[in-house]
Parts: C-alpha cells; sequence; structure tokens
C-alpha cells in the first residue's frame, strides 16, 4: 500500500495553507501505520507520526521535484522512527524470540506481532517499507541511506528471524509477510 500523492497537492501545499491541511490529512495515516510497524508501540508512532508530519511541512519547500514526495516523506517517517527505537531499549530481544520458539508447537507459535518487535529496528524498517509500502530496495536504501545490497540484506536476515521464531522453518516467508500489509 504506497502513499499515492496527487503532485498537484504538492505543490499548492507550497503556498497554500488550506492546501497544506489537506496534504498533512492525506499522508498522515500512512505515516502512522509505517511509525507504528516500526515502533510497535501505538502511543508513540502517533508521536512520531506528528514529528514527521511537521517535518514534513516544515521541509516542503526543500522538496525539488513533487513527484518524488512519497519516497522523501517515507524517508522523514522512518528517520524519525528508527531514531526514536534507537533511543528506547527493545522489549524482546531476538534470542529470547528464539528461544521461545522451540518451547511452543505450531499452534502455539509466537504471533506475528511480537516477531516483528523482536527484530532490530533497522531490519524492521526495511521491511516495512518493502512489504507493507511497496518499495523496491533502491527507494528503501534512499530513504535508509545505505546501500541497496545493505537493504536486501536486512531484509534476508529479518526473514530468516521471522521464519525462525514463528516456527516454521521451511514456510514461504512472502506468506508469512503477507500479514504484514
Amino acid at each position: 500500500m504506497a502513499l499515492s500523492i496527487d503532485p498537484a497537492l504538492v505543490a499548492a501545499a507550497r503556498s497554500d495553507d488550506l492546501s497544506l491541511e489537506g496534504l498533512i490529512e492525506a499522508v498522515w495515516p500512512e505515516a502512522f501505520r509505517v511509525a507504528a510497524s516500526i515502533l510497535r508501540d501505538r502511543a508513540l508512532a502517533e508521536d512520531v507520526a506528528q514529528e514527521a508530519c511537521a517535518a514534513m511541512a516544515r521541509s516542503l519547500d526543500a522538496l525539488k521535484d513533487a513527484r518524488t514526495f512519497a519516497p522523501w516523506f517515507y524517508r522523514i517517517v522512518s528517520n524519525y522512527a528508527i531514531s526514536t527505537a534507537r533511543r528506547r531499549r527493545p522489549t524482546i530481544p531476538i534470542d529470547a524470540a528464539n528461544q521461545c520458539a522451540t518451547h511452543f508447537d505450531s499452534s502455539d507459535a509466537i504471533d506475528l506481532y511480537d516477531a516483528l518487535a523482536a527484530l532490530p529496528v533497522d531490519q524492521r524498517a526495511a521491511l516495512v517499507l518493502h512489504y507493507y509500502a511497496g518499495l523496491n530496495s533502491f527507494d528503501i536504501a534512499a530513504i535508509l541511506g545505505v546501500a541497496a545490497a545493505t537493504v536486501r540484506f536486512r531484509i534476508m536476515l529479518a526473514r530468516r528471524a521471522l521464519a525462525k521464531a514463528l516456527s516454521q522453518p521451511n514456510a514461504n516467508s512472502d506468506e508469512v509477510l503477507s500479514h504484514v500489509r
């Protein structure tokens, strides 16, 4: 579910407060969903989404091409969410999640939410941007400020960790991750 914003709305929002308000209303749900997917905390995600929307409004004039609004905005939201997540201690280390997975049979497997929460924030951000936002590794690389190969590597590591945590070592990771969307 990639963000789809009319470039004319972006251009109008640069000079018109009413259009800016409309742009913020249009991007808010996506900002919240991406932040919540990365942070796994509803209240924190609301704060991050609000900060990201404010940052977007402040720096909208710096966006050179309105057609590149979506990746530019994802970068803002992702950066705020990742920096917030790094300031917080993880609630469940990935090793603990993997240990728990070995003590349950398939009917009691760790649910996807907990497995995602156990991933390192960099891997979780890459997964969210790939599977939820539908972005390719080159777009994600530009958003996260890393190489495309690094993005692919993070996604691979995350998929392996999820498959292991969900006690489905032979499961197709794409099927497991279809629940993220």
